[in-house]
């Protein structure tokens, strides 16, 4: 009896009768992975450790996918600080992940919470295998610079999202990661160059314009690109916004 005691007045202590009961009832009607994983949050925020960690583990059996497990493991560092649970979830999760974005998310969360670099390292080249498109080379290059700091390696895949780059937004967009991580004007210069070849409209080309001004100081380009605008005002067309107010909702139609 003396054994059991300590266990109870800990749990007293953590918990009032109301929170153990609103508990209980969460717990009994849990269905899935966000259920669980939510109910331990409120628990062990609440104060019952063990009992929080009780129902992560019923998370865990509701778990389904790369994020499932790495959600679950970034909680348990931070509301358990247990780091070795946490890494047998995030090899879980790595055996779930499929897609660019899955291993770079994953990797992310070991390098914030273990700190282990060549374990993100192993992660980014199953990215970038799996990587398809601008957006997955150039958000992956980001990464590789900034928690590995390896420049070398960020530049190659930098190169990769040039090639799969198919419009103004996508060449814009990693000519603005180039100049910020790499800070080399020419090669941001090359990609805005093949920005502007791809621009469809106004607003294109005035987004261009502003960033060439910014990033690189030419007020000459930039007026160029910018003046370049109005000669396709005609292919803008006009949209009038019409709302409906009718027992508190609004419903939003478009209209040329």
């Amino acid at each position: 009896t003396t054994a059991v005691v300590p266990f109870l007045l800990e749990r007293v202590m953590a918990l009032t009768k109301k929170q153990i009961k609103e508990f209980k009832q969460a717990e009994e009607v849990a269905e899935d992975y966000y259920d669980f994983s939510n109910l331990a949050d409120d628990i062990a925020e609440a104060g019952d450790k063990g009992w929080a960690k009780r129902v992560y583990k019923k998370a865990e059996g509701k778990s389904e996918n790369s994020d499932d497990f790495c959600n679950l493991a970034d909680k348990i560092i931070k509301n358990l600080n247990d780091k070795e649970r946490a890494k047998d979830l995030y090899k879980k999760a790595e055996g779930k992940s499929e897609d660019s974005d899955d291993f770079r998310i994953l990797a992310q969360s070991i390098f914030e919470n273990l700190d282990d670099k060549e374990w993100v390292k192993n992660l980014y080249k199953k990215a970038e295998e799996k990587s398809e498109d601008s957006a997955n080379f150039g958000n992956l290059a980001d990464d590789i610079f900034e928690n590995l700091n390896d420049k070398e390696w960020a530049k190659k895949v930098y190169k990769k999202a040039e090639g799969k780059s198919e419009d103004s937004d996508d060449f814009c967009d990693l000519a603005d990661k180039i100049f910020e991580n790499l800070e080399d004007k020419e090669w941001t210069k090359e990609v805005y160059k093949k920005a502007e070849e791809k621009v469809e409209d106004s607003d294109d080309f005035r987004d261009l314009a502003n960033n060439i001004l910014e990033k690189l100081g030419d007020k000459e380009w930039a007026k160029e690109v910018y003046n370049k605008s109005g000669g396709k005002t005609h292919e803008f067309t006009v949209t009038w916004e019409v709302k409906y107010y009718e027992d508190n909702a609004s419903y939003t139609t478009d209209e040329d």
